[in-house]
């Protein structure tokens, strides 16, 4: 069956978000190495696949529609997020329209979250897997290519009937060595960077999913948000047990990146060294390297100087760090399990071994937070110069205990979850912060972190090329733009 993978552009006047986390319109773009292991496991299976990141490759509504006319694809597939749902639906009705009743396929956390899945399902020839689908779809794929019954693909959503039926989700794979390595090339790799690492070629990996713990606002890397929000339904637990690739799986990659050119990477599981000796198992197999990487990881596990020194040994150049916010009572009442001395901590640690903090601020989560609070955790900000920050308004996604707490209290200004830029845009407000006072409040923390001269001077040596440089550079002023 030939397959295609699509990530629509922008048309009719929506804009295209980032989907590999799924909460904002993104800055640069990331490799979607969810979908592109769904790719590869249909490769495998003996398919043949194609990718296209419309956005990335620069296509508008028109190359779109060229496209459609003259493509002979079997399927189609999307990684659909909350934030591209809109686009995704107006893509199926193009799709529709030029190819008539060709079967496609919705994954990803928009159609895995149960009370929306029903309204990607457009038609008796559209289908979603919903959780964490790697191996199902393999099954799905070749059933409806045979034109088999596919009635007991676990996590398929589906018409039957006069209505739309929806099957248990598919057991999550605890052993991830089991899947294979994401199917980069079938992506023009020159097209991908991150603008905190400079160099390219520029990828992303995982090595294991899913996050033990329970902040309420939470909405992980997409696929972890996948599997979390059909365990949620299915098993009326809120957290999935973990994921976990072999040290030694992780190392094989890291290396086959490396012979095949690739210079920095983000590992983007939701936390990267939760477990101390597979961590160290990793960092020894691939210190010798020269992959600059980054990674994910909560500040309490930041306070170990021996681990901190085996990341900087094996070439981790930037940690990103959930802060959220320097007011205790805060992280306390969004269940961070955190202690804000532990932030510090962690901070100039990182700092000593020469590894760049990345501080995630996170505005308005709880109640508690008043301009008050914004302004001393911008102020701490400030006195413990990171090298990125940035700073986000805390829109509750459907699925979370957040979004549960705001429909309650009537924080929701449109009464419900609407799409927004989280940079940006706020969809709560609270009597004593209302929306436009914490958006205004975001815009001015953005403004003074990034145009302080300190932060310009010290960012301006990463960049080792010019096209880095300036592609670094329209990022920058996406982020400072209303």
């Amino acid at each position: 069956m030939k397959i295609t993978f699509l990530n629509p552009p922008a048309i009719r006047g929506l804009r295209v978000p980032e989907r590999v986390f799924g909460c904002n319109y993104g800055l640069y773009p990331i490799p979607n190495v969810f979908a592109l292991t769904y790719a590869a496991v249909l490769e495998d299976a003996g398919h043949e696949v194609r990718y296209v990141d419309a956005p990335v490759e620069g296509w508008n509504e028109e190359d779109l529609i060229d496209f459609l006319a003259h493509d002979d694809s079997e399927m189609y597939v999307f990684y659909s997020v909350n934030l591209s749902r809109k686009l995704d639906m107006l893509t199926h009705e193009l799709i529709r329209r030029f190819r008539g009743n060709i079967p496609i396929l919705f994954t990803g956390p928009g159609p895995s979250y149960q009370p929306y899945s029903e309204s990607y399902i457009a038609d008796r020839d559209t289908y979603v897997l919903r959780g964490e689908i790697d191996l199902v779809i393999r099954d799905f794929a070749e059933k409806l290519e045979n034109d088999a019954d596919i009635s007991d693909i676990p996590g398929l959503s589906w018409m039957e009937g006069d209505g739309i039926r929806h099957n248990p989700p598919p057991p999550l794979i605890r052993n991830l060595d089991v899947l294979p390595f994401p199917a980069r090339h079938l992506l023009k790799r020159e097209l991908y960077y991150n603008p905190k690492l400079g160099d390219a070629p520029f990828t992303a990996m995982v090595t294991q999913r899913g996050c033990p713990y329970r902040c309420k606002f939470c909405v992980p890397n997409s696929q972890s948000f996948s599997r979390k929000l059909q365990f949620r339904v299915w098993n009326g637990r809120p957290i999935p047990p973990m994921g976990f690739r072999s040290p030694e799986n992780v190392i094989e990659e890291f290396k086959l990146l490396e012979s095949e050119g690739y210079r920095t990477l983000t590992v983007i599981d939701d936390e990267f060294i939760l477990q101390k000796k597979r961590t160290m198992q990793i960092l020894e197999g691939i210190k010798n390297t020269p992959i600059r990487w980054s990674c994910l990881a909560r500040a309490d596990y930041l306070t170990d100087r021996e681990l901190i020194k085996a990341l900087a040994d094996a070439n981790c150049v930037e940690i990103d760090i959930g802060v959220e916010s320097f007011v205790q009572a805060i992280l306390d009442d969004i269940k961070k399990d955190l202690d804000v001395r532990t932030i510090e901590t962690a901070i100039r640690n990182l700092k000593d071994f020469g590894i760049e903090p990345k501080l995630n601020i996170l505005f308005g989560a709880s109640p508690l937070e008043t301009e008050s609070t914004i302004k001393y955790t911008l102020r701490k900000v400030m006195e413990l110069r990171p090298g990125v920050v940035m700073f986000s308004i805390a829109n509750p996604f459907p699925g979370t205990d957040f979004y549960d707490e705001a429909k309650r209290n009537g924080w929701l200004v449109y009464g419900d979850y609407v799409p927004v830029d989280v940079q940006k845009q706020s969809i709560i407000s609270y009597p004593h912060l209302p929306k436009r006072r914490l958006e205004r409040l975001t815009r001015l923390a953005n403004y003074k972190y990034y145009l302080n001269p300190i932060f310009l001077l010290k960012n301006l040596k990463r960049f080792r090329n010019p096209a880095v440089f300036f592609r670094s550079l329209k990022s920058f002023l996406k982020k400072l733009s209303p």
